[in-house]
């Protein structure tokens, strides 16, 4: 039911996270199967990441699919990934996090519970996070254990001091996220991973199912791919901002402070940079 989609690049020293977090998962097996596969996109790795994942192939009996392409950014890794899934729900891991040994089974167990209509209409089910000394990340979720429209989420919970959080989200709405991107983003090599949220809180009518428990250990290092992103690509931030004022004009009205704040960062990414 579960695919964890790990995009990776040069993190040999740290996939081993990712690994061990899965291999010591409480629940595995249902009915005596695999209730998960792991899906690793390689986006150019010079290191040893392609021998490491092919020893641990060798190590275990559950599914470890690796594909190994050009540096294209990370964006393109999680698109590669997306067109292999065919399972339900995904998970994405990046390649410098663990998490806690009853992920699946709290993942799992929620989904079951849910009707048909239910899972219909939830985006996914979102968690907590803490960091590597065990301090959390942020504060609750202000509703949790019921659905909230996702655009809520997204745009009356974005000031209050949430953090980073998590979430197992459903396939079928990464796919409609990431397999239909404008021509002008295609040869991008970073898109804000916001701007596939954006593109799935307007364009389904879904909701979240928030709960109060942390899942994820999000490590805070010096050496996070994320450190200088703006700087580095200011072309990514400028295109997502031109798609947000100019594709969800309802936001002006709805949430004028989230729109605002998109059409001065585009004046500033096209003007200054």
């Amino acid at each position: 039911m579960i695919s964890i989609l790990t995009p990776t690049y040069n993190r040999a020293n740290k996939l081993h996270r990712v690994y061990e977090s899965i291999k010591n998962q409480t629940l595995q097996k249902v009915d005596n199967k695999y209730i998960f596969e792991w899906i690793i996109i390689d986006d150019g790795s010079s290191d040893n990441t392609k021998e490491l994942v092919q020893k641990w192939q060798k190590e275990v009996d559950w599914k470890i699919v690796y594909k190994y392409q050009e540096n294209q950014g990370k964006w393109k890794a999680l698109q590669e990934g997306i067109k292999l899934i065919n399972n339900e729900l995904t998970l994405i891991a990046d390649s410098d996090d663990r998490f806690l040994d009853d992920t699946f089974g709290t993942f799992y167990n929620i989904w079951k519970s849910f009707s048909d209509e239910q899972k219909e209409k939830c985006s996914g089910i979102g968690v907590l996070c803490q960091d590597q000394y065990g301090n959390r990340v942020g504060c609750d979720f202000p509703i949790e254990q019921q659905f909230v429209k996702t655009e809520e989420v997204v745009m009356k919970w974005k000031y209050i001091g949430l953090g980073e959080t998590w979430a197992i989200l459903k396939t079928k709405n990464l796919k409609y996220a990431f397999l239909d991107i404008p021509k002008e983003a295609k040869n991008l090599k970073m898109i804000p991973e916001s701007f596939f949220w954006d593109k799935i809180t307007f364009g389904l009518e879904q909701y979240s199912y928030p709960l109060n428990k942390v899942l994820r250990i999000y490590y805070k290092e010096k050496d996070n791919i994320s450190n200088n992103i703006r700087k580095n690509y200011p072309e990514g931030f400028l295109f997502e901002s031109k798609y947000f004022i100019t594709h969800y004009p309802q936001v002006l009205f709805k949430y004028p402070k989230v729109y605002l704040k998109h059409l001065l960062k585009f004046i500033y990414y096209k003007v200054f940079k």
